[in-house]
């Protein structure tokens, strides 16, 4: 039998398989059903571009942008950290495209993210400076934002394994 994902809300691994869709039974929280844009698209077609920003204005940022045009996607990757400007292009087709998209929404759950992740204030120091923020993009009308400062979703380390990815080809020019 294949594992059942952790719960993307609260990260139990107390998940069941419930038709087409999962169910925690830890936070009642039901996930995993496959997110439409605004017109009914399935997600995985709908999203035409996604922009990934991590870092801060002070020690600088890893910025990645994807956009569709013609059935390709053209990315773009720029490194501002330790004032610095690293910039590299490139382009993924159109199976790559649809399969980045796949593994975002149907292996990491996108579309059941928290639009926004900030630190349990417990009174302990915040550890870093770790701002960043993640836009996807169906159309100029209908964009879904996520963000957080020092705390993260579920998956985040599936996610920035992805982008870690983009951000690797920087050094390789």
């Amino acid at each position: 039998m294949k594992d059942l994902p952790v719960c993307p809300l609260c990260g139990s691994s107390n998940t069941i398989k419930v038709k087409d869709f999962y169910h925690c039974n830890d936070c009642l929280s039901d996930f995993g059903r496959q997110p439409k844009a605004d017109d009914g698209t399935p997600m995985i077609e709908a999203v035409k571009g996604l922009r990934f920003k991590y870092g801060d204005i002070s020690t600088g940022s890893i910025r990645e942008r994807f956009n569709e045009e013609g059935g390709v996607c053209l990315y773009e990757i720029t490194d501002t950290n330790g004032g610095n400007l690293n910039k590299v292009n490139g382009v993924l087709t159109p199976e790559e495209w649809k399969g980045l998209k796949a593994k975002l929404i149907e292996e990491l759950f996108l579309g059941d993210w928290s639009k926004n992740y900030i630190p349990i204030n417990d009174g302990r120091a915040v550890q870093g400076n770790n701002a960043w923020s993640l836009d996807v993009v169906v159309s100029d009308d209908e964009t879904y934002s996520f963000s957080g400062f020092d705390a993260f979703p579920i998956y985040w380390d599936e996610f920035y394994q992805i982008v870690d990815s983009f951000a690797a080809k920087l050094g390789e020019l």
